[in-house]
């Protein structure tokens, strides 16, 4: 048609609704094309290598009729892109040559609507990638000891022949029961019995629940968009959870997170396109990508249309450019392959979030931002083909609209259960301390003792892998034996009740905690911390006190009266987090008092030859020591500034500024720094490098409580716990990975220092109770020391007992080997 006035070209005017209609319309016409796999609605994706339209022309050159391929990664979404419909091809093929063989498989560049509006349609070379099979968890996406969380695996076991892995999507509730949100084709039927990973054990969480979303009817769902015989398939599965105590509804890494956003057929809009996506699922962990189409319709059976709201791909351009090189380069040095979106199966139901960036200062782009996250969508895989025996995906996942879900299922997103509990993973520095021990030859002067450590160092510690991974549990699901713990992580493995437990079912037919053998419930809690740098009299800290006047304030009773004086201010900090708070004595430390009674029990074992006793006193003093060099260990602001607290997102209660701190220094950054910095090296080498430093004589119990505070004091002088708050609280909205590399960057190598002094001292307290003992005389160099004697020793709560701080002896001078715990009535 030759007119003055042609149909209407203006693509920037068009509308969802308007790309809607037309593929409703045409869908049929394009998916018979050759090679046409699926359609999508988007904005028109740009060639990175595309110039861009300068003043004076359109463009600064033509485009060859050869011109490259076009994909998900080489393209790009511009300012100046249009409303389109997207058209996947299994296999890119020129015009020229589809016009050759047959002119009715060229894809055409516009489609024409019946009232003269255009759209046009933008090609895209989704070409089938090998779908990995491997279902085995990613062991660096890494599953806190005590609770479970959103972006956990989860299992069903009873898939018909084969085991079902998906990532734990999000807490949800209705008027009566908590549920566990993941993708239905995984779940299964009701009543299916489903389990959880959590490091080596699998708890059972509970069972599928009947309510679910499989296909829907898509006018159902968006009754204002075209549809003609259209399905949406939305594959959310809901568990029934046993015990929602077993969960924490925190994201871990994501943080902080608003609203969900809220998408119905009126709200659904193009800006979408291009948003970046993050997620943290079970087994590839943080997932990056980015939303490049909308309602993807991918497959037509039985005369029906199956649509997906979202077509999340790799990430293009945007934040974190530099992350993106490598893959960029990837793709330039062999063009015929396709980058896809880093997903693998068990990632499915990972719950996904719009990470939206404002940057703090408009006028300095270089200045930090502000990043949110907003949960969207949960994401139920990759379109699997089988062809020529061999299993095949595309390179971009498919996702739900969680806002829809929600609704239709009448839920509520649940995120305030647990959140006054931090995650308990902190195992890698004790056994990395523990591992290190033998490496202070110096100091550990008697070649008898050195060969006594070296026999049974396995006994001490173990090697972390480099997967992190590895960290032993007292119980495991459907196994009736009680495993071996090394000793330097004793203390919080074996001894909290919250972290050595599984669950299992009651007499009444419920879910409920067994605890493992050798738990003391919360009582040895207070002997791993120690508040100690407010300040007491005359402007000083108490820790300061305890350095220069010793004789006066290491002891117990001094001790209570400095805890005494600061309760008011406890209770006021408190009030700001929970007006029903009660607090009794739950900041009452007393960690140097543990080390003095340690140290009385290794001698007494020395004097009596019992090298088993020695060990196991010797070991779980690793777990102390490695607290004592740890800043936040020995302060206020172990969990951040006490008196700085905000509100918890859609929650009326508040929380600390810093909420998190203490796990991102003490497990974040220490398990960056193994993994990415060299840290074992780095600290065999500093453990060296220290041996001039000066250190106090150790003859006695009270010597070693007093190097103790020596050694807090060094600790808090290199790393001031302030300093770390603050750092925090800086990178509040950054990627949990970015956050422990910044931490890394700003403390990493004063922590190497902190942790290898930390080492001195416990290999000085080892070699001084040797000693006084007279070790060299009564205890052989390799005698049999069992796992099994060593499990006795430490699972008896008379043996090394954990007592409160009122409970130590007031006199420094007796044999606290002898102290005796309080029996509960």
């Amino acid at each position: 048609m030759d007119t003055l006035f042609k149909s209407s070209s203006n693509f920037a005017s068009l509308s969802l609704k308007d790309l809607v209609e037309a593929r409703d319309l045409f869908h049929y016409h394009l998916i018979n094309k050759k090679n046409v796999v699926a359609t999508a609605l988007g904005l028109y994706r740009i060639r990175k290598s595309d110039p861009w339209p300068s003043k004076d022309k359109q463009a600064l050159r033509k485009r060859s009729p050869e011109s490259e391929r076009r994909t998900l990664f080489n393209s790009e979404v511009r300012p100046y892109s249009w409303p389109c419909v997207y058209v996947f091809v299994s296999s890119w093929e020129y015009e020229k040559d589809l016009a050759k063989q047959d002119p009715s498989d060229v894809v055409p560049k516009t489609l024409y609507l019946p009232d003269g509006r255009t759209v046009p349609v933008c090609v895209i070379e989704a070409r089938k990638q090998p779908l990995s099979k491997d279902l085995k968890v990613k062991l660096d996406s890494r599953t806190p000891r005590n609770l479970l969380a959103p972006g956990s695996a989860i299992i069903n076991e009873d898939g018909q022949g084969m085991t079902r892995l998906a990532t734990a999507g999000c807490i949800v509730r209705d008027s009566e029961r908590y549920f566990v949100m993941t993708n239905r084709h995984v779940v299964g039927g009701p009543g299916t019995e489903i389990s959880a990973l959590q490091t080596h054990r699998r708890p059972k969480i509970g069972l599928a629940a009947k309510k679910g979303l499989g296909r829907q009817n898509f006018r159902t769902i968006y009754p204002n968009f075209p549809s003609t015989n259209q399905r949406l398939l939305m594959d959310v599965g809901l568990v029934e959870l046993d015990n929602i105590l077993q969960w924490k509804t925190e994201f871990p890494g994501i943080a902080p997170i608003g609203p969900v956003l809220d998408l119905y057929d009126n709200s659904f809009s193009l800006k979408l396109i291009t948003m970046k996506v993050v997620g943290q699922s079970a087994i590839t962990g943080k997932i990056r990508g980015e939303i490049h189409g909308l309602f993807y319709r991918y497959k037509a059976m039985g005369g029906s249309e199956y649509i997906s709201d979202f077509l999340i791909g790799p990430e293009t351009y945007g934040i974190g450019e530099d992350r993106l090189k490598a893959e960029e380069d990837a793709e330039a040095h062999n063009p015929a392959e396709n980058i896809g979106l880093g997903i693998h199966h068990g990632d499915s139901g990972t719950v996904l979030f719009i990470e939206h960036a404002v940057r703090i200062d408009s006028d300095n782009p270089k200045d930090a931002r502000q990043v949110t996250y907003y949960p969207f969508a949960l994401l139920w895989g990759k379109e699997e083909f089988f062809e020529g025996g061999e299993s095949l995906s595309q390179p971009y996942a498919l996702a739900t609209s969680l806002s829809t879900a929600l609704d239709h299922l009448d839920l509520d997103l649940v995120r305030d259960i647990n959140l006054d509990q931090d995650f308990i993973w902190g195992w890698v520095g004790h056994y990395i301390i523990g591992r290190s021990l033998p490496l202070s030859g110096d100091l550990v002067t008697s070649q008898k003792l050195q060969r006594f450590v070296d026999n049974n160092l396995d006994l001490l510690a173990l090697t972390p892998d480099d997967a992190l991974g590895n960290d032993p549990r007292v119980l495991e699901k459907n196994d009736t034996a009680v495993h071996f713990v090394p000793l330097a992580d004793v203390p919080d493995n074996v001894w909290k009740s919250n972290v050595n437990f599984i669950m299992v079912e009651g007499p009444d037919g419920k879910k409920q905690r067994k605890i493992g053998p050798g738990s003391r419930g919360q009582n040895d809690n207070p002997n791993h911390f120690a508040d100690l740098d407010l300040p007491y009299q005359n402007g000083e800290t108490f820790l300061a006190l305890n350095q220069s006047a010793p004789d006066t304030y290491l002891n117990p009773e001094a001790w209570i009266a400095y805890f005494a004086s600061i309760k008011p201010r406890y209770d006021a900090w408190a009030q700001l987090l929970d007006p029903n708070a009660d607090l009794r004595n739950k900041h009452w430390g007393a960690l140097p008092f543990r080390v003095h009674q340690l140290f009385d029990i290794m001698v007494k074992a020395a004097r009596d030859g019992d090298a088993a006793m020695f060990l196991c006193a010797g070991g779980v003093l690793i777990h102390y020591m490695g607290d004592a060099c740890q800043p936040l260990h020995t302060s206020y602001l172990s969990q951040g500034d006490p008196a700085k607290v905000v509100p918890r997102p859609r929650s009326p209660k508040m929380k600390l500024e810093a909420d998190g701190v203490h796990v991102g220094y003490e497990d974040d950054m220490i398990a960056y720094g193994y993994q990415n910095k060299n840290l074992g090296a780095e600290l065999a080498q500093r453990i060296t490098a220290l041996a001039a430093e000066p250190m106090p004589a150790i003859a006695n119990g009270y010597d070693a409580s007093k190097a103790v505070i020596a050694l807090i004091a060094d600790t808090q002088r290199d790393i001031a716990p302030r300093d770390i708050v603050d750092k925090w609280v800086e990178l509040i909205g950054q990627p949990a990975k970015e956050k422990a590399a910044a931490m890394w960057d700003d403390f990493g190598d004063r922590t190497i220092t902190c942790m290898a002094r930390g080492t001195r001292y416990l290999a000085k307290i080892w070699q001084a109770a040797w000693d006084a003992g007279n070790g060299d005389a009564n205890i052989a160099a390799a005698p049999a020391v069992t796992e099994a004697a060593i499990m006795a020793l430490y699972n008896d709560p008379d043996k090394m007992p954990s007592v409160a701080l009122d409970h130590y002896p007031a006199d420094r001078n007796a044999d606290w080997s002898k102290i005796t715990r309080t029996v509960q009535a």
